[in-house]
């Protein structure tokens, strides 16, 4: 390694050398941090050295190795985001410079050989896979194929790279479904490792480099035997595991031979043949759990768990779902990226459906319900992530975090790079992780005594039902439902009784009917295709809870693609929607019930009183500098709660900025937007409320910094276009506004589900806030609703404009929705009585 410092250093020879074998030492030897830091240092020295010189190649070469070696030192500390950004750096690198040299006067580039970069790639792709960011890994991999079809050269060197490239091809077209694609792909993957293998054999090629060849060709093999196997193939696939198996004990990755004996259980889990699937899944799980490699534990644990449950013995296959479950809950990533928290979860959540299929199948009926609340529990811990702009004290708490499971991580790493050649460094390794382990518990032990909700986006906290029932007011009744993949279970729990139903709707299905029933709500003149399709999730999602339920009050816990559903608008068989017979509020866990009461209660129990006295801070129709989003209905909106409430403060258009919303929150007792919102699906905690901007802030009020706000407001309205849906796919809770709020102080937040009607809303509110004066705010809510329902409101300012391009209020359309009402509105007009107008709102949170 040369001397990377300015000419005449006198830098100390570190231990750390730049190589692989100088990496691993560093990783058995307890220092990977050390190793971290230098790799780190020599990247940043090298590019300030090829910034000031005459022949630069060199050290930007050393610049992306260092950068190269930094991302696998990170990988290693658990530190997968730094990972990914040393990848990312050293890929820009490895692009950018191409340095230009000058000829005769004029100028000409002097082009490198793709190597560097391809290097480069093949590294970042790892690491976006190991997160599960699988567009971003797609790119690059075929970026890196294009590489190797312009630059048909490179002889021995490319086969590798090639081969890796292929790999990583094929393994997201089996994401995507397209095994025969997936299949070409991994062949063209082995074919390329087959001749590299072949080339390093030859004499006196040294026998590292030729098992290094064969270790990689191992790993080929067990690829395409997978993709063989997810086709249907088995035949096909248990010959490649077959094959590689005849190569496996030549030493390499120890995933290598976990993997192969996890793929030979799943073939014969498909074939049915039990025994030897449990046996091939016992091997790998021993192998794991010796390597602790948490993701083999994991679906290994899991294997298991399924092969005893489809040969008839699913009581035995618990202990085992716990096991994966429990991988899972102790790998808590230190992603600093929302999407790549959320999407590294995703892999996961399997082994929480599983689990509670098979405790509902035996009866057990409140442990399914808590490992439902323990999915939800992990689920928003992943998304929500270190980004958030929580208090100093939390802030402060999550540092204290991050340093002790970096600690985890990096003793984790060690224990998965040691093959049994070094006995103390595993023993080492194994003692350094039980303190490091039992640091981080006492840790959450104290954060918990603290602050309990801050130990809720740390660690897995979630209610039993038990303490959930020591929660609920008598008349309420939870209907807590969870979608897996063959159907949804639904919990009816009350103050005194828990019953449960499995509704035998695969998610395909119920997916397609949440959509359509969706689509339908805002086609005017589809209303006999609109009430059969609310009439049929009616009697799909509720009417097998309804002998269940003995309260008078209901609180609707949906999951997945339930968040879509506005539960207020299903038709019961008698002709009337839900609203009508019970007042609904919402909420995301059952577990998020313990923090909204003890916040309602640190407010006084402030219901009719704050309403007759209360402090409203109103923000309607901001100035966002396009005249298409103005909502001149908004200012009239906020200007009618002045009105209410004289103690309001009404800021309008340019006045309406985020700085204020931010400055004036923590005085008022009700915080209320009138105004657009954006949902980034990919980014939950970039979803915002766009208000008007000032000199010091951009005007939008994003989910991250809600986090960090001080509320003392009893309740938040966002009377705002789609202000109620965060990203929401299979793992994922709905994670928006109404949680950030939540956990900023207030108890109760009104949002909507769609992109609501300007008009219509402002008369919405309206008779919300006049309910709110002598009403619970659910019942102020609903009030409001049924107000629209029957038709009871002055239609003189929804008459001034057409509404959701059907003519204006009054006006006879080509068809009408019947109104299921018993005081319908003229069946021959256009009312607000049709759910699109009324129904998008819900309250989450308390009722009271």
């Amino acid at each position: 390694m040369f001397c990377l410092a300015a000419a005449g250093c006198a830098v100390q020879q570190p231990r750390f050398d730049g190589t692989v074998a100088s990496l691993r030492s560093a990783l058995l030897r307890g220092e990977i941090k050390d190793a971290l830091a230098f790799y780190e240092a020599e990247a940043r020295q090298a590019e300030k050295n090829a910034t000031s010189s005459s022949f630069p190649q060199q050290y930007w070469r050393a610049a992306i190795g260092a950068y190269l070696r930094a991302a696998q030192a990170a990988s290693y500390a658990g530190q997968l985001q730094k990972a990914i950004t040393y990848g990312e750096k050293a890929l820009e690198i490895a692009f950018r410079t191409k340095a230009p040299i000058l000829d005769q006067g004029a100028q000409r580039y002097l082009q490198w050989p793709p190597i560097p970069e391809l290097t480069t790639i093949n590294s970042l792709v790892a690491a976006y896979t190991s997160v599960r960011d699988f567009d971003k890994a797609r790119v690059l991999v075929d970026r890196g194929l294009t590489l190797l079809k312009e630059n048909p050269s490179g002889g021995i060197a490319r086969l590798p790279r090639e081969s890796s490239l292929y790999a990583a091809l094929g393994s997201d077209l089996l994401r995507g479904g397209e095994y025969e694609k997936a299949i070409d792909a991994h062949l063209q993957a082995v074919s390329s490792q087959r001749s590299h293998f072949f080339a390093q054999s030859r004499p006196g090629v040294s026998r590292q480099y030729v098992e290094g060849a064969e270790i990689q060709l191992t790993g080929r093999l067990i690829q395409l035997a997978r993709a063989y196997r997810l086709a249907g193939r088995l035949g096909d696939a248990l010959a490649q595991y077959n094959g590689a198996s005849k190569h496996v004990s030549v030493g390499g990755p120890a995933t290598n031979e976990q993997t192969l004996f996890s793929g030979l259980g799943e073939v014969y889990l498909q074939q049915k043949q039990f025994p030897l699937a449990l046996e091939n899944f016992h091997k790998a799980l021993s192998l794991a759990e010796k390597q602790q490699h948490s993701d083999i534990i994991r679906s290994a644990s899991a294997g298991v768990a399924a092969s005893l449950r489809q040969a008839g013995k699913a009581t035995e296959a618990i202990p085992y779902y716990q096991k994966a479950i429990q991988q899972i809950e102790s790998t808590r990533s230190l992603l600093q990226s929302e999407e790549y928290r959320q999407t590294f979860f995703e892999g996961g959540i399997d082994a929480y459906s599983d689990m509670v299929d098979v405790l509902a199948d035996a009866g057990r009926t409140d442990e399914a319900f808590n490992f439902a609340e323990r999915a939800r529990s992990r689920a928003l811990l992943d998304l929500i992530g270190s980004k958030a702009q929580l208090s100093s004290l939390a802030s402060g708490l999550i540092q204290e975090e991050r340093a002790l499971l970096e600690r985890i991580a990096g003793s984790k790493a060690r224990l998965a790079g040691e093959d049994g050649e070094a006995i103390d460094g595993a023993a080492v390794a194994q003692r350094q992780l039980a303190e490091a382990e039992k640091a981080y518990t006492a840790f959450l032990s104290r954060v918990r005594k603290e602050n309990k909700e801050q130990a809720s986006l740390m660690n897995v906290e979630p209610l039993t039902v038990k303490q959930v029932q020591e929660l609920l007011d008598p008349g309420v009744v939870v209907l807590e439902y969870f979608v897996t993949q063959d159907g949804v279970l639904l919990w009816i729990v009350d103050k005194d009784k828990v019953a449960s139903v499995k509704i035998p709707l695969p998610r395909k299905e119920l997916q397609a009917k949440v959509s359509n029933f969706r689509v339908a709500i805002q086609q005017f003149d589809e209303n006999e295709k609109f009430r059969q399709q609310s009439e049929q999730l009616f009697k799909v999602l509720l009417q097998p809870a309804l002998q269940h339920i003995r309260g008078k009050e209901l609180l609707i816990i949906p999951h997945d693609v339930l968040h879509y559903v506005p539960f207020q608008a299903l038709l019961a068989p008698n002709g009337k929607y839900l609203i009508e017979d019970y007042p609904i509020n919402y909420l995301s866990s059952a577990s998020l019930m313990q923090f909204t009461q003890e916040k309602r209660k640190a407010k006084g129990e402030l219901t009719s009183i704050l309403a007759q006295a209360g402090k409203v801070l109103a923000l309607g129709n901001p100035d966002l500098g396009d005249t298409k989003m103005s909502l001149q209905y908004a200012g009239i909106e906020a200007k009618e709660i002045k009105a209410l409430y004289p103690q309001s403060t009404v800021y309008l258009e340019k006045e309406a900025t985020e700085e204020r919303a931010k400055s004036l929150s923590p005085q008022n007792d009700i915080i209320h937007f009138a105004s657009h919102a954006e949902l980034n699906e990919n980014d939950p905690l970039a979803s915002a409320i766009l208000l008007a901007k000032s000199n010091k802030e951009d005007g939008r009020l994003e989910v991250r910094e809600i986090f960090g706000m001080d509320l003392k407001a009893s309740l938040v309205v966002l009377s705002a276009c789609e202000t109620g849906l965060g990203k929401l796919s299979s793992g994922d809770e709905l994670v928006g506004l109404t949680r950030a709020f939540i956990y900023a102080g207030t108890p109760s937040v009104v949002a909507s589900l769609w992109n609501v009607e300007d008009s219509s809303t402002s008369q919405l509110m309206a008779s919300f806030y006049k309910n709110l004066k002598t009403m619970t705010k659910v019942e102020a809510l609903r009030q409001a609703q049924l107000q629209l329902i029957r038709g009871n409101i002055n239609s003189d300012l929804l008459a001034r404009r057409g509404i959701g391009g059907v003519g204006k209020l009054g006006e006879t359309p080509s068809s009408v929705l019947p109104a299921p009402s018993s005081e319908p509105p003229a069946p021959s007009v256009v009312t607000t009585s049709h759910p699109y107008f009324w129904a998008p709102f819900i309250l989450v949170g308390e009722g009271k």
